[in-house]
């Protein structure tokens, strides 16, 4: 609660955000978040942190009525995030892994995002996040290192070789000036990523796909950097963060395949930038030049979510969430 208090079911939240899943048709990845302290070192969190605070023993129970609440779920699925080596002290973090040893689901953590995060990483660790983390636990597939943007060489060679996929955040990196992200390496090395948005300064995963070539093209002065042997720049930023995003919900989306669940978008080819254009055209003029506006039908598992552009229940939730809003202010 606003004061610290666990609610009396600590997974209210967790269950608020399976609820509006559900009521918007979204398939998710629930990933409970766990947070011990404010910084290397510190022993607690501050008084404004206190709601969302856990104890390694708090956070395995709020994980087990997670557990709960998914049973039988198709469209939904549990994994960890304990939030960063920062927030999370090494016997934490080590029993939290070790209580759930086994159990096949994705693991994300917040690593490297800020140089000063680096710098006390080694003045109390006596190594660098990344490979602190390397050293210490069994990084694989299962494992999204969200922002890692300060990796040296070493970091960066043993990551790739761990088959982990990283998180890249361009819009919340650029939001907090925490620094860029060795795109081209990783790209030409067949690196492994997702985009995501961690402060949510805007919800776009096109514009985040978008600011990783520019920032890429900013850096080596070339264009249509990000884009693989026969394939557009776009198509290959598209199919590059569908397979790692998948990876990093632990899904089985971002193909069109046998097994696949089929979430799928359609672009309105009608559209004034879209009109006339077929196949990687049109994906390199939505993801360059697109927004929104430019999708005409979303299905989640076979269902139609957005029809012509808008949500099948958009006007009732957009109403419940005006007035929360409005609550809150």
């Amino acid at each position: 609660q606003p004061d610290g208090k666990p609610y009396s079911n600590p997974a209210e939240m967790s269950g608020q955000i399976l609820a509006a899943a559900e009521q918007s048709g979204l398939a998710l990845t629930l990933l409970p978040v766990l947070y011990c302290r404010s910084g290397f070192g510190s022993p607690d969190v501050t008084a404004r942190q206190g709601r969302f605070r856990n104890t390694s023993a708090q956070y395995l129970n709020l994980w087990q009525r997670c557990a709960e609440m998914l049973q039988q779920q198709t469209l939904h699925r549990l994994g960890l995030a304990p939030h960063s080596l920062r927030a999370v002290a090494a016997e934490q973090l080590a029993e939290v892994l070790q209580a759930c040893r086994g159990v096949d689901q994705p693991i994300h953590i917040h690593i490297a995002e800020q140089q000063r995060e680096v710098d006390e990483c080694e003045a109390s660790l006596g190594a660098r996040p990344v490979r602190w983390l390397l050293d210490q636990h069994d990084i694989d597939h299962d494992w999204c290192l969200v922002h890692a943007t300060h990796m040296d060489a070493g970091e960066f060679s043993a990551v790739l070789k761990s088959h982990a996929v990283v998180g890249l955040c361009p819009s919340t990196e650029a939001d907090l000036g925490d620094g860029y992200f060795d795109i081209i390496n990783w790209f030409e090395q067949a690196g492994r990523f997702g985009i995501g948005s961690d402060s949510n300064l805007r919800l776009s995963p096109i514009e985040e796909l978008r600011m990783l070539e520019f920032q890429a093209r900013l850096q080596s002065g070339k264009r249509n950097v990000l884009s693989g042997p026969g394939f557009s720049c776009g198509r290959s930023l598209w199919q590059q963060a569908l397979t790692g995003g998948a990876q990093a919900l632990g899904q089985k989306v971002g193909r069109i395949a046998p097994a696949y669940r089929a979430d799928l978008i359609e672009l309105d080819e009608h559209h004034i930038l879209l009109d006339g254009r077929k196949g990687d055209s049109l994906l390199d003029s939505w993801i360059m030049a697109g927004e929104q506006s430019m999708i005409r039908t979303v299905w989640v598992g076979g269902q139609k979510r957005v029809v012509e552009g808008r949500h099948v229940a958009r006007d009732a939730l957009q109403a419940a969430c005006r007035k929360v809003m409005l609550e809150l202010l």
